[in-house]
This record gives C-alpha cells, sequence and structure tokens, in this order.
C-alpha cells in the first residue's frame, strides 16, 4: 500500500517574518527616495517665487549682452481644460542658447490679451533652473524646449496675442 507522508516545512516562520520585513524595509526606502525627489522638483508657483542667486537683471550689462545670444523659438500658446473644467494657457517654444557660454537659468515673462487686445492674465516663470529636472545647464549651441501653463484663463482669451520676454538669465 501507499503512504502519503508530509514532509517538514522548510520555509518557517522566522523565514516568512524575514522576507516580510525586507519588503516593508524595500517599500519604506522607495517612498522615502520618491518624496525626496518630490520636494527637489516643486513647480515653479507651487511655493512663491523662485530665487536663484547670481540671477541677472535687466539693467546689469552682463545680463543685456547675453540677452541678445538667447533665442525663443517657435512659441504657440493652446488652450487645455483640466478635468475640474479650469481653462490653462499652455504656452510652449524652443530656447536657443546661440552663446558661447553655459546657461545655467532662465526667467520667463508671459503676458496674454484678450480678443479685445487688453491685458489678461501674466506669469513670470522659470522654465531653466539649477537643480530641477534631469537635464543640468544648456549648453553652447543647444537647444531645448520649454512649457509653461498659466491658470485661470478668462472665456475671451486671445491664443493668438501674447509677449515672451526674457526678464532674468544666469550663465557662466
Amino acid at each position: 500500500m501507499l503512504e502519503f507522508t508530509s514532509r517538514p516545512n522548510k520555509f518557517g516562520a522566522m523565514n516568512r517574518l524575514a522576507v516580510t520585513i525586507a519588503i516593508f524595509a524595500l517599500a519604506a526606502v522607495g517612498v522615502v527616495l520618491y518624496a525626496h525627489y518630490q520636494r527637489r522638483t516643486q513647480p515653479a508657483g507651487s511655493s512663491g517665487p523662485v530665487v536663484i542667486p547670481g540671477m541677472l537683471r535687466p539693467g546689469d550689462p552682463g545680463f543685456e549682452y547675453y540677452k541678445n545670444k538667447i533665442r525663443l523659438e517657435n512659441v504657440k500658446a493652446g488652450l487645455g481644460i483640466t478635468f475640474n473644467k479650469n481653462r490653462v494657457a499652455l504656452v510652449s517654444g524652443i530656447i536657443s542658447n546661440e552663446g558661447d557660454r553655459r546657461l545655467e537659468a532662465l526667467e520667463l515673462h508671459v503676458t496674454l490679451y484678450d480678443l479685445y487686445d487688453k491685458f489678461s492674465k501674466d506669469r513670470t516663470a522659470t522654465p531653466l533652473r539649477p537643480g530641477v529636472g534631469l537635464s543640468g545647464p544648456m549648453e553652447p549651441l543647444e537647444k531645448r524646449t520649454f512649457t509653461i501653463g498659466i491658470e485661470g484663463i478668462e472665456q475671451l482669451w486671445n491664443p493668438r496675442r501674447l509677449e515672451v520676454e526674457i526678464t532674468g538669465l544666469k550663465y557662466r
């Protein structure tokens, strides 16, 4: 006759506990790393104005010199509607560093107008800044895309009429 016997469980309670603790520790490390990365990459408008040490402003000779070497190409505006039905203007384009220095930070001021050419909304944003993103500073002759969102757009906003000006930059 055939007799079935069960073997003792080689994967005991202590081993199961050790594996559970290891999985929990890995998950905790993942959450901490994710939270640390999210804190570093907060959007420009979420915590007030962005202050970058060494940023050159209009009137500074270094600003006037290098501002002419930065081109904003193919600047377009579009309308986006969020899930809660808010209207968002999305201004996008290409930043072209045509100078001979590395561009570390760039601040842009975007002004939107309505269909009657009256002021509608504006925003100052820093699409290129140190410590944010994976790309780092722009090298000479490099091109990079940017997108700036402006929330709370009125019904009569004119996407064909917008102004984008450089209000700050930092280079080495």
